[in-house]
């Protein structure tokens, strides 16, 4: 094919360019074991003169174990990072120049043991290193320290490509699930999942590199459609989508200078698209023929791409696209211009008495229109990007890469509507009694959690990312919030309340289950859990998270855990779930949690359910009794049934006393009698002292017999102030959360 070359025939499964100084690049190329050649990795020089590689290696390192499977090349062109099929990366420095090029190589040691990594990347300043693994784990490093800066194993379910923003602020990564996710490369702090309908699967994803207009490029399937669809990146809103390829790709690349965008096909073609108008300017059909392109690079300097493929080697192609301006040749314009304008000045001094009345008094006739003259004088950019029928220039105005802010994914969109006074009336009374409605409840909330905590309803769904698979947020409204969810991948919504939680801010929970029924792609579960009482989220954490964990082992993707404001029991259920189940100490997820969202779990609750369950949910019976012949009704407030509920304690007329027997695990638990319905305390029985309000309460200690037994040390280690799990014990947690039968 005209304006091809190719070298390093056989069975190549990587290659990429390694930019050096002077435009002397190199093109390193990785070959699988053939016959009797071993696995390697080439050098080859390129000559810009025949855009094409040298014939010959300039250096050649031998692989001993496995086949490489991805290259990344440091921006300085100095060293390179490669993977192989045994899960091991070496790490590869360049010394020399020219014929004369040494490599010399050394396990990258955090990297050894850990699995296939198919996705490697570095940050264009080179400060950091990104690997993702067939088996879902990110890791991003500091470089060249390699200081971990994010482990994280459950990433994606397996990683499909990953690239870094121009200002090395954002990596963006793309699972073979079809998600993709957007990270913090700073510190690993997820950012967001990528907006996607149910029969989409984002694939490959690329940032554009111009520096002026923040955009994300993904290749998208949409069924039997291949799509390029494209992501703002201050809102990280989707914006658009073409069909470009048409049909289903395996690489894409976008050029150093962001001027053109790349896709290479799975059959073997390559088309390059301008980026400012989106139209295709180059297409190499058949370039390796039948065979999935492996690796597509632009070349830093030359409009040349470097394409390779198993079957068909290293190949580099010239594009049929308009020549670039080269330097000498804009200031040969520029100095052009500057005489044309100096003659012009000087024609209009001599023949011109015009020139000295400018500006144009009130009797001169007016100038002639600036823009009848030269057309309109907007950027063509005002509609280059037509193609995705939006007009992305006038609400993107030109600004630098760093200029822009990163949304969060709890942010609220309010819309403004006229209408009549009346209306607007009684939308402000409305607006009145959903705000004091919403004040009564945060006071509650905070006198009862003992923390300062704020929800306001009226302003509609909130929620943070914890985890790239797990959000905690508040409660759905309206059955369109649904579709808020589904639209950032959530695939279980979990919710927490209580049926009188939802008739107090009157939210129609059956509109919401109902609606959510009709879509395949999300389940809506409930697991009620009484609001403000600790005890009871004590003793429903492992129902609750057994029937957590079931579900997100079937539905996947990510999961939306709701309370009502999302700031006790919501969170306090992730923690339990983090903790019981992803393996992460209880302090850990609790700072992780707290880092993305102001909340106030009770930890104490969490500890002692995980004591509960790993002591075999023991109980002991406690006897209360009230002496008192006369009465005609006692009752029991508190213990584990909370204040606003009551016991009724039974007479004995032998005895004279009223008696209450119950199991309770072990703990502390305040009470109070209620005598013919005055509340009252047994001062013959343990009190504690006067609260804040003056108020006195009862209180039972339960506790093991024997403090020096196995399950006693087992407890009050469990719920010492920082406690762990050690691999048994996260094992028959698991256990027990798997075969725990639910209720109905």
């Amino acid at each position: 094919m005209e304006g091809s070359s190719s070298r390093s025939e056989g069975s190549v499964t990587c290659g990429t360019w390694i930019r050096r100084p002077e435009n002397a690049h190199l093109a390193v190329v990785g070959k699988a074991r053939h016959g009797d050649q071993p696995s390697m990795l080439e050098i080859f020089s390129f000559d810009p003169k025949t855009s094409s590689l040298f014939p010959f290696p300039s250096a050649m390192y031998v692989i001993e174990e496995g086949e490489p499977v991805s290259i990344a090349v440091h921006p300085s062109g100095d060293d390179f990072v490669c993977s192989t099929t045994v899960g091991a990366c070496k790490w590869i420095e360049l010394r020399g120049h020219g014929d004369n090029i040494e490599l010399l190589a050394k396990d990258l040691v955090p990297l050894q043991g850990t699995g296939l990594q198919k996705c490697l990347a570095f940050s264009f300043d080179g400060s950091r290193f990104a690997s993702g693994g067939v088996d879902g784990n990110l890791r991003i490093f500091e470089w060249p320290s390699l200081n971990i800066i994010l482990d994280e194993p459950r990433a994606h379910k397996s990683f499909q490509d990953m690239d870094f923003s121009l200002d090395s602020e954002f990596l963006a990564t793309t699972s073979s699930d079809g998600s993709g996710r957007i990270w913090k490369a700073d510190d690993g702090v997820p950012v967001t999942s990528l907006t996607r309908n149910s029969d989409e699967k984002i694939e490959l994803c690329r940032f554009s590199k111009d520096g002026t207009k923040p955009f994300l490029f993904c290749t998208v399937q949409k069924g039997n459609k291949a799509l390029t669809a494209v992501w703002d990146i201050s809102t990280w809103e989707r914006i658009g989508h073409k069909r470009l390829l048409r049909k289903p790709a395996s690489k894409m690349s976008v050029s150093l200078d962001g001027k053109y965008l790349a896709l290479g096909s799975k059959d073997g073609d390559v088309c390059v698209v301008e980026v400012k108008k989106m139209v295709i300017s180059h297409w190499s059909k058949k370039l390796h023929l039948g065979s999935c392109i492996a690796s597509l690079e632009f070349c830093p300097s030359e409009r040349v791409v470097l394409t390779t493929s198993k079957e068909w080697g290293a190949m580099v192609t010239k594009l049929t696209v308009p020549a670039d301006w080269k330097d000498w040749q804009i200031y040969l314009l520029l100095l052009g211009l500057f005489l044309a304008s100096a003659v012009a000045f000087y024609i209009v001094f001599e023949k011109s008495d015009l020139f000295w009345n400018f500006p144009i008094g009130r009797d001169q006739p007016a100038r002639p229109n600036l823009e009848s003259l030269m057309g309109d004088p907007q950027s063509d950019d005002q509609n280059i990007w037509g193609a995705f029928g939006v007009g992305i220039s006038s609400a993107l105005p030109i600004q630098t890469f760093k200029s822009y802010a990163s949304k969060p994914p709890c942010s609220v969109s309010t819309v403004a509507v006229s209408g009549s006074a009346s209306s607007s009336k009684m939308s402000n009374a409305n607006a009145n009694v959903k705000e004091e409605i919403s004040e009564t409840y945060s006071n509650t909330m905070t006198e009862a959690m003992g923390a300062v905590l704020t929800y306001r309803h009226e302003l509609g769904l909130n929620y943070n990312f914890i985890r790239p698979d797990l959000i905690v947020g508040s409660c759905l409204q309206t059955p369109e919030d649904v579709d808020k969810l589904r639209s950032v991948g959530v695939k279980t919504i979990f919710c927490l309340q209580q049926d009188s939680d939802l008739e107090y801010f009157g939210v129609d929970i059956t509109a919401i289950r109902a609606y959510a029924s009709t879509h395949d792609d999300i389940e809506h579960l409930r697991a009620e859990i009484r609001d403000f009482d600790s005890f009871d989220l004590r003793m429903r954490l492992p129902a609750v998270v057994s029937k957590l964990h079931k579900a997100i082992n079937q539905n996947g993707g990510v999961t939306y855990i709701h309370c009502t404001a999302g700031l006790g029991r919501a969170p306090a259920t992730a923690l339990a779930y983090m903790f019981w189940i992803q393996g992460y100490k209880l302090s850990e997820a609790n700072n992780l949690l707290l880092s993305k969202r102001s909340c106030f779990p009770k930890l104490d609750a969490i500890k002692s359910a995980t004591a509960d369950i790993l002591t075999g949910l023991i109980k002991k019976l406690v006897t209360l009794t009230w002496e008192c012949s006369t009465c005609s009704n006692v009752e029991v407030s508190g213990l584990d049934i909370g204040w606003g509920q009551r016991i009724p304690m039974k007479f004995d007329k032998e005895r004279g006393l009223w008696i209450l027997q119950k199991e309770l695990p072990e703990g502390r638990y305040e009470y109070k009698y209620v005598v013919d319905g005055e509340w009252t305390c047994n001062y013959y029985e343990l009190v504690t002292p006067a609260n804040k309000d003056g108020h006195v309460n009862n209180y039972v200690q339960v506790t093991d017999d024997d403090p020096n037994s196995i399950t006693a040390a087992l407890r009050a280690r469990l719920t010492s102030n920082d406690p762990n799990l050690t691999t048994s014990e996260r094992l028959q947690i698991r256990q027990f959360l798997e075969a725990y039968q639910l209720e109905g």
